[in-house]
């Protein structure tokens, strides 16, 4: 180290002082990025086992209501062939699951659809079905390469409640077969159903690796039963294999997600060649920076260096030749106005750092906010697509209840008091069909027709509406808005409804009395400069809690009792698609205040 100049010494230096923190900081940056990526990985895989036998198991309760819906019709009670022949033809019409329905009675002779002497009663559907009223048979593989079977068969019993035979339903698992087959990620990624032996039951190509003798997971051999897992395993081909599976208690078999290790963990094979290939390259640019850079500090010190020996052999005369302009007086010289000219850049330069970093705050404050808003919408999108589906598989065996309903009072003479039931059940059966119009709303909102609408009047309109409810309640209004509103773009239906949800929110807030206010005003964007027109709905209740804020426009998120937490995800989605926003101010104790803001522009709603 003694022999080397100052430019070696400066570059081994400033090498120590930079590869030991970078390498550092890039180890853990790589760590850090793995564990997620790797985290991440297996929550998909986790969620996607999660989402499919929440539907399986949402199809096979399908499939055991319908028993129970027809073992309790008069037709199966009656245990008359025609009838029930009749009866079960028009429930497989109905549904194509199923594969063959049967009535036994109980000497386990089959009643219908046709009467057959063959007694059935020892077998195990049968005499389960006896012994616990209700039997769901695992899965079967047919002899044939169709998708499996299984068995639901139910205790029939009459009005008074004695036993007088069996229901059978085979079912097909065609539905099962889709739902899994239809999920793709990756190209070695599958979803199958395995037994509690590993023994594969449903597979896309189960017939294949029948035929080749892997029809079966390894690693359930010695695996102790646990509901819900996820591990890397070796699967029947030896390929390692990341699996995530969950129980099925009803099918009693496993529903399981099987992809390739190297293809679920690819990002991080990716990510882990980049860094290094950034490390190394960041490197050696750094080093050919450091040997130029420390080069232009050393080279003037070097001429300074020659300049004092040439003091120390006696070369007095260009010292006085220069007379306190040598080379140590102009560079103290530079020196001091550098220093100068430093102090005045650096203040300049702390003024722009103050300036743009209350930017920086500015901006990252609008990026979190819409940050916020997309979260929020790919919620309220995923979970109106399950709203759909679950309002459409409710609708099936609504329908099927009310035309029961209909057809049981028209064919019975009945009295004053099964009228009234009957008529309760019409009722009932209306509501839940409500509900399930409130689902569709939300799952597959409307389009706006667009219009110039005014929104003074309006507002006065949905006030006039709930005038009723706002006396009894004692509330005092205060609105405070101009009739010279400028017009906005919108469909007045829809923002009525949402003015309705609002106005109902605040007057609910205030079950004791209270002033319920409204206010107008109008704003610009301050990036846009856009303007918009701003609604404020403000009530003097309770306020809402700090815990609750964060959800209170998730859908089905309600804190009221038999609300369906719908009304305000609905509102937002509308505000949305009049490229609106929609937001919430709240005070514990004081009140809540609603901030509807709709642009004053024509441009189109958003297309999502």
């Amino acid at each position: 180290m003694k022999n080397l100049n100052l430019r070696k010494k400066s570059i081994l230096l400033f090498l120590a002082i930079f590869l030991i923190p970078f390498g550092v900081l890039t180890f853990f940056s790589l760590s850090m990025s793995r564990g997620m990526i790797e985290q991440n990985t297996i929550l998909h895989l986790q969620n996607l086992v999660e989402i499919k036998e929440t539907a399986v198991e949402q199809w096979l309760l399908e499939r055991v209501r319908d028993g129970k819906t027809l073992t309790e019709s008069e037709e199966i009670r009656s245990l008359n062939p025609k009838k029930i022949a009749t009866f079960l033809k028009f429930m497989k019409d109905l549904h194509q699951s199923y594969r063959e329905l049967q009535v036994v009675d109980l000497k386990g002779k089959v009643v219908a659809p046709f009467p057959s002497r063959k007694a059935v009663g020892k077998e195990e559907w049968f005499q389960k079905a006896l012994e616990k009223g209700l039997y769901t048979s695992p899965p079967m593989l047919p002899s044939n390469s169709s998708p499996p079977i299984f068995i639901i068969s139910l205790l029939i019993k009459d009005r008074e409640g004695r036993s007088v035979g069996v229901l059978k339903e085979l079912v097909e698992m065609d539905y099962i077969a889709r739902l899994l087959f239809e999920s793709h990620f990756g190209k070695t990624g599958k979803l199958f159903l395995a037994n509690l032996r590993g023994e594969i039951i449903l597979h896309e190509r189960l017939s294949e690796l029948t035929g080749k003798g892997v029809s079966r997971v390894p690693y359930f051999e010695n695996f102790l039963f646990q509901p819900t897992y996820t591990a890397v395993y070796v699967d029947r081909q030896g390929n390692e294999v990341l699996g995530s599976w969950k129980w099925i208690e009803g099918f009693q078999c496993y529903l399981i997600a099987e992809q390739d290790v190297q293809e679920a963990f690819e990002q991080i094979h990716v990510l882990t060649r980049r860094a290094l290939l950034i490390f190394v390259v960041s490197t050696f640019a750094i080093l050919f920076v450091a040997y130029w850079a420390i080069g232009t500090v050393t080279q003037p010190i070097k001429l300074l260096s020659e300049k004092v020996a040439s003091f120390a052999e006696g070369r007095f005369q260009e010292a006085i030749v220069m007379d306190r302009r040598d080379e140590i007086g102009t560079l103290m010289e530079g020196f001091t106005k550098m220093a100068a000219k430093l102090q005045k850049a650096y203040g300049e330069l702390e003024g722009k750092v103050r300036a743009s970093n209350t930017e920086l705050e500015k901006a990252y404050y609008m990026l979190k906010q819409r940050q916020e808003q997309l979260i929020r919408s790919e919620k309220m999108a995923a979970l109106g697509q399950l709203s759909a589906g679950v309002a459409h598989e409710i609708r099936n065996p609504l329908t099927s209840i009310k035309l029961f309903i209909q057809t049981l009072e028209k064919e019975m003479d009945l009295d004053e008091n099964q009228q009234e039931d009957f008529r309760i059940i019409r009722k009932e059966i209306d509501r839940v069909n409500e509900i399930v119009v409130r689902f569709l709303t939300f799952a597959r909102p409307e389009e706006p027709q667009l219009q110039s609408v005014n929104l003074y009047r309006l507002v006065l309109d949905t006030l006039n509406l709930l005038m009723t409810t706002i006396k009894s309640n004692e509330i005092r209004l205060d609105v405070s808005l101009s009739p010279d509103l400028p017009l906005v773009q919108g469909d007045s239906k829809q923002l009525e409804q949402v003015l309705l949800n609002l106005l109902l929110n605040a007057i609910e807030a205030m079950p004791n009395g209270g002033t319920l206010g409204v206010r107008s005003t109008v704003k610009a964007d301050s990036e846009t400069q856009e303007k918009f027109l701003q609604l404020v709905v403000q009530d003097t209740g309770p306020g809402i809690r700090e815990e609750d804020r964060a959800h209170l426009f998730d859908p089905f998120f309600t804190t009221k009792e038999g609300g369906t937490g719908l009304g305000l995800s609905i509102a937002y989605a509308i505000v949305q698609k009049h490229n609106g926003h929609i937001a919430m101010e709240s005070e514990a104790g004081k009140g809540t205040s609603f901030l509807l803001s709709l642009p004053l522009s024509k441009e189109e709603p958003w297309k999502k």
